[in-house]
């Protein structure tokens, strides 16, 4: 599938206002509208990586956490099974740190869908947990 195919797969699910910006062959940084509540901007790329396609956040969302809250405290339980039932609920794999999402079926928009609202879903949500 070309870039201008998926590109335009994902204006169809999502918004026109998503971009792919080329860094490298194979690899794609996505700008998108979407924002973590602090105004910071979400960071994905799209990639090929042994003939499939996959996003990741580069383990961006790990560290824009650890910006208000200490890594240890990212493992306590109610944080713990946030982010667990949250990367289990979108397939997510977490691959030390990174967040890896494989595009099934040539489905770009609806897999960039899916980790956009997993990202701010995980960001929310354990920044300011339910009560434990």
């Amino acid at each position: 599938m070309s870039i201008e195919n998926i590109e335009r797969d994902v204006h169809e699910k999502i918004s026109d206002k998503v971009r792919l910006v080329p860094e490298g062959r194979g690899r794609f940084r996505v700008l998108t509208p979407f924002l973590f509540e602090d105004g910071d901007h979400l960071t994905i790329l799209l990639k090929q990586e042994g003939g499939r396609w996959l996003l990741s956040d580069e383990a961006h969302t790990y560290m824009h956490l650890n910006y208000d809250i200490d890594e240890r405290d990212l493992h306590s339980s109610t944080r713990q099974k946030v982010i667990s039932s949250t990367l289990a609920t979108f397939r997510i794999e977490d691959r030390d740190g990174e967040l890896i999402l494989n595009v099934p079926d040539k489905r770009y928009g609806d897999a960039l869908y899916s980790f956009v609202q997993a990202l701010l879903k995980i960001s929310e949500r354990v920044i300011r947990p339910p009560s434990e």
